[in-house]
């Protein structure tokens, strides 16, 4: 397939070098160029330009940095960050307004939904588009391969690597309590029960506890991976795939937890807490372990517990190794969210949308994300860059919400200890990556059934867990989650991965 993509490539891009020839035109201006129009000619029209994406950590406002962008580009830029924790409502209220904004970060994947709308023709296709756009174009193809929709590409991938996850861990804690680094799942529940039972931050008080869980059971995916349980789909000895949720390493995973839940190494409330609650929680000292965590947080994490604890040390491990030497973490499908185009701009427009996307996707895009404006944002003292309040106050950061592919993120104006330390875990993670392998279907009763499903699965997991259900009800819930629409499922997928071999 790399042959094909690099055919697209350059065909696309010779296809746009002709027509500018053709057309008496010097090519594609660099970013931030402009053309006067000669004497009479109509000025070129100043797009408004509308983004909506998801939100982790400061918000941009409108300041030097955003200016700049749009001075850069010639356009006025509405950029709508909303925050991650009601990013995915946000989208549907969105699209059932029907007032899209001109670009939006679709999330979900593989989501139905999204389909459903492209057929509908609620976003522009790309697929002849993406060529002419060489920064966008070093996105990995099989980020491109795994947004296709009915083989057509409908989308941008925001690329990340395949591998992102990593456990924290209190090491302060584990030298207090004189505890070596946790390597097996024994070990982990161990830890986690002394974190929760010894008073590991020696303040007296019995508020700690050993391991962060989410709503969803989230922050728990290299603990699954532990229990051998496949990621979303496993493959059998029989060279089938099962659903995740119903194998027997699901089941043992479930009593691993549970058992932890009763002892009180689990927080009693993560059926409610957030998703951005788990690294308030874990700043602020009640947990010791994040098992379902990436390296992109550590630096932040490490900036944001040293306020408040200058002692505090937060290492990055390697994941539990389940009971039968299984180990690893799940591979993503290379990316986190895909930006979809709003059907009703114009052709003109687009280019310049596409314009914007394709210097993100550069390294001066990075660096400016990174440190901003010198002498605003940054500045340089004995060789190194060290960023200013106005950085923060400005959320730089999160002005570019596209992204050059980097496979080694480390956190802008971070000591070197940290970026190194996440630098390490990037590398080291390589070689662990457990793949989905169905990560891009999407059946027809996966579209009307999903949902269901997983919600179904979910409420009977968390009440395994809180001991609300005993552990034996998990081969009643198989059964059932057959006949809600799983087994079909099943069947489809299975057919659909033999189709691809």
């Amino acid at each position: 397939m790399k042959g094909t993509w690099k055919k697209m490539l350059s065909g696309t891009m010779i296809a746009a070098m002709l027509v500018s020839v053709l057309s008496g035109c010097g090519g594609q201006s660099k970013a931030g160029d402009s053309t006067p129009a000669k004497d009479g000619a109509k000025p070129a029209e100043k797009f408004k330009i509308s983004m909506m994406y998801p939100l982790t950590g400061d918000a941009p406002k409108k300041s030097e940095a955003w200016k700049w962008m749009e001075d850069k580009f010639g356009v006025e830029l509405d950029l709508q960050a909303v925050p991650a924790n009601g990013y995915t409502e946000k989208i549907r209220l969105t699209v059932a307004s029907g007032d899209l904004p001109d670009l939006m970060v679709w999330t979900a994947y593989p989501d139905p939904e999204l389909r459903k709308y492209v057929e509908q023709g609620a976003f522009k296709e790309l697929t002849d588009v993406i060529g002419n756009y060489s920064n966008i174009m070093e996105t990995p193809e099989q980020a491109f391969e795994n947004v296709k929709i009915n083989k057509k590409i409908y989308s941008i991938p925001r690329p990340r690597p395949l591998q992102g996850n990593a456990v924290f861990i209190r090491k302060d804690w584990l030298d207090n309590l004189g505890l070596p680094i946790p390597k097996t799942t024994e070990e982990y529940a161990d830890t986690a029960i002394k974190f929760t039972t010894m008073d590991p931050d020696q303040n007296g008080k019995p508020d700690t506890f050993g391991i962060a869980v989410a709503e969803g059971l989230s922050f728990l995916e290299q603990l699954w991976m532990a229990f051998d349980t496949g990621n979303v789909w496993r493959e059998m000895e029989d060279g089938t795939l099962q659903h995740w949720d119903t194998t027997p390493g699901r089941k043992e995973a479930l009593g691993w937890l549970a058992d932890l839940y009763k002892k009180g190494a689990l927080d009693k409330d993560f059926p409610v807490i957030k998703f951005t609650q788990v690294n308030e929680k874990f700043v602020a000292g009640k947990m010791g372990m994040v098992i379902g965590t990436g390296p992109t947080a550590y630096g932040q994490v490490v900036a944001d517990i040293k306020k408040l604890n200058p002692k505090a040390e937060v290492i990055m491990i390697d994941p539990p190794v389940g009971p039968t030497g299984k180990f690893g973490t799940p591979q993503a499908a290379g990316f986190y969210g895909q930006w979809v185009i709003n059907s009703k701009v114009s052709d003109e427009k687009l280019a310049k949308i596409m314009e914007v996307l394709d210097w993100q996707a550069t390294q001066e895009a990075l660096d400016y994300k990174r440190k901003g404006i010198e002498g605003v944002h940054y500045k340089m003292e004995n060789g190194e860059i060290v960023l200013t309040d106005k950085y923060k106050e400005d959320g730089v950061i999160n002005l570019v919400a596209h992204n050059k592919y980097n496979p080694y993120y480390t956190t802008p104006g971070a000591p070197k200890e940290v970026t190194q330390a996440q630098l390490d875990q990037w590398k080291n993670i390589e070689t662990f990556g457990i793949p989905n392998p169905a990560v891009a279907a999407l059946t027809p009763t996966m579209e009307s059934k999903s949902a269901d499903l997983d919600k179904y699965s979910l409420e009977t997991f968390v009440k395994i867990v809180t001991g609300e259900q005993p552990l034996d009800t998990f081969d009643t819930f198989v059964e059932e989650w057959k006949k809600r629409g799983g087994e079909q499922i099943t069947k489809e997928v299975n057919e659909w991965y033999k189709e691809q071999k």
